[in-house]
C-alpha cells in the first residue's frame, strides 16, 4: 500500500462521517416534525487494492476508506399525540395514507389535512388525500369534502326502543282540550322525541303513556301548537295507540303490526304536510323503570357544513348545522411489504419501488393495519439524547481522519525534502 492511498483512505473517510453527521442533523432539525421518520447512515468498506506481481500472493491488503452506502429509514411508530383537531388523523401501527394520484399513490404517515377552497381534502403540500368518496368503495379518488347530500329529509318513520314500569298504577287520560300540564301530570310515563319537516326544521314529539289496566296501555302523541298554527303551549294530537302486552311483557307477535301511532301533522311553516307512523312494538313492559332506551328514524335535517368527524374506523362525516351529520367518504390504508424499499420526496412522502414490494390498499385495523387515531397526529420517531451520541462518534471520527490526512501529508512532505 502506498503511502498517498492513505490521503485516499482518510478523504474518503472524513466524506463519509460528513455525511453521516449531515443525516443526524436532519433527524434533529426534524425532531419536531411531525410523522418524521428518521434515518440512519450506514457505513460500507471500500474494496482495497490487489498486491502487484513482485509478491508471491495477490490478494488484498488494506482497504481504501468507507462510504455512505445508503441512509436507512426508520419507520417506528411514533408517539400519538392528542390535538384536539377534527382534520388530524394518526396511524398507530402500520400503514400509509395514499395522497397524490391515484393512478401513482404516494404514501404518507402525516395526517393533518386541510380542507382546500374547491372542497379537495389535501396534505399541507397541497396532495389530495385519496380515499372512497360517499359509501362507494370500490374507486379510489380524491376526497371531495363538500360532495355530500345535506338536503333534508321529513321524518315518516319512527321506532322506539323501551320500557314501562308494569308497578305502576292505572290512569285515565284527561279529557280533548286539557293543557299540557293536565295531560302530563295525568300520564303514567311521558317522553319527548324529535321529528324533522320537509325543510329540515326539528320539532319535539311529545309520547305520554296511560296504564288502562294490568298489561293495557293507552298511548297518545302530542305536538305544540305553536308549530301548527293552532297556539302557543296548545296540544295538538297527532294520534294515539292502545297497546296490549302477554304474561311475559311483550307485545304478541300477531299484534305487532298495529302497535303504532298514525297520524298527519300539518307544519306552519311552510313545509309539506309530514304523515307519521310511530312504531311501538319493541316497548316492553317489565317491573321497573319506565324509559326509552332508543330510538330510530328516517328523517335528516338539512343545514350548512359547520365541522368534520373523522372516526377511529376511517370514515368522515360532515357535521351538519342541524345537528345531523352525513358521511363524505373513507380513508383506507396501504401496507407494502417491503418499507425499507420506500424512496424519500420530501414533506413527508414516499414513493414505492421495485424494492418496496406490492401495496396493499385495506382499511385501519385489518390485514395488518394500524389502528386510526382520530383527534391527533404521530410525532417525530427522533430520539434527541441518541442523535446526540451518534453526533459525537462521527465527529469524533471526522477528526480522527483529518489527523490521517495531516499525518499523511506530513510524510509525504518529509519523502520529498529527502529527495531534495
Amino acid at each position: 500500500m502506498r503511502l498517498e492511498s492513505a490521503i485516499n483512505t482518510s478523504r474518503e473517510g472524513i466524506t463519509a462521517h460528513g455525511q453521516a453527521i449531515a443525516v443526524v442533523g436532519d433527524n434533529i432539525s426534524n425532531a419536531s416534525t411531525p410523522a418524521f421518520k428518521r434515518g440512519r447512515a450506514e457505513f460500507a468498506d471500500i474494496m482495497g487494492e490487489i498486491q502487484d506481481q513482485r509478491n508471491a500472493e495477490v490478494g488484498p491488503t488494506s482497504g481504501d476508506g468507507a462510504f455512505i452506502r445508503r441512509t436507512r429509514l426508520n419507520f417506528e411508530a411514533g408517539a400519538v399525540d392528542y390535538t384536539g383537531r377534527s382534520l388530524d388523523v394518526a396511524l398507530s401501527g402500520n400503514g400509509f395514507f395514499l395522497v397524490g394520484d391515484p393512478a401513482a399513490p404516494m404514501l404518507t404517515r402525516l395526517g393533518n389535512f386541510q380542507v382546500a377552497a374547491d372542497g379537495t381534502l389535501q396534505t399541507p403540500s397541497g396532495e389530495p388525500v385519496l380515499g372512497y368518496q360517499g359509501a362507494d368503495v370500490a374507486q379510489l379518488v380524491p376526497i371531495n369534502m363538500q360532495q355530500v347530500n345535506i338536503q333534508a329529509t321529513a321524518t315518516t318513520t319512527m321506532e322506539l326502543f323501551g320500557n314501562i314500569d308494569a308497578s305502576l298504577s292505572p290512569t285515565t287520560p284527561p279529557p280533548p282540550g286539557s293543557a299540557f300540564a293536565e295531560i302530563n301530570n295525568a300520564a303514567a310515563f311521558v317522553a319527548s322525541q324529535s321529528v324533522y319537516d320537509s325543510l329540515g326544521e326539528r320539532h319535539d314529539v311529545t309520547l305520554t303513556f296511560f296504564k288502562n289496566s294490568a298489561n293495557q296501555w293507552t298511548v297518545q302523541s302530542y305536538v305544540n301548537g305553536s308549530e301548527t298554527g293552532a297556539g302557543d303551549n296548545v296540544p295538538v294530537l297527532v294520534g294515539q295507540v292502545t297497546l296490549n302486552f302477554n304474561s311475559l311483557g311483550q307485545i304478541d307477535e300477531a299484534a305487532a303490526p298495529t302497535a303504532n301511532i298514525q297520524g298527519t301533522i300539518n307544519w306552519s311553516n311552510g313545509a309539506a304536510a309530514s304523515p307519521l307512523t310511530i312504531d311501538l312494538k319493541a316497548f316492553t313492559q317489565y317491573a321497573g323503570g319506565s324509559r326509552v332506551t332508543n330510538s330510530t328514524q328516517d328523517g335528516r335535517g338539512g343545514g350548512e357544513i359547520i365541522n368534520y368527524d373523522i372516526d377511529a374506523t376511517g370514515d368522515i362525516y360532515a357535521l351538519l348545522a342541524s345537528g345531523e351529520r352525513a358521511q363524505v367518504g373513507t380513508l383506507p390504508v396501504a401496507i407494502v411489504q417491503n418499507v425499507d424499499g420506500l424512496k424519500r420526496q420530501g414533506g413527508s412522502l414516499y414513493a414505492t419501488s421495485s424494492e418496496s414490494g406490492a401495496m396493499e390498499i385495506g382499511f385501519a385495523g385489518q390485514g395488518g393495519s394500524g389502528e386510526l387515531a382520530p383527534y391527533s397526529l404521530e410525532s417525530s420517531n427522533v430520539d434527541i439524547a441518541n442523535q446526540f451520541v451518534e453526533l459525537v462518534i462521527y465527529q469524533r471520527g471526522y477528526q480522527a481522519n483529518s489527523q490521517v490526512l495531516s499525518a499523511a501529508s506530513e510524510m509525504l512532505k518529509g519523502t520529498i525534502a529527502l529527495i531534495r
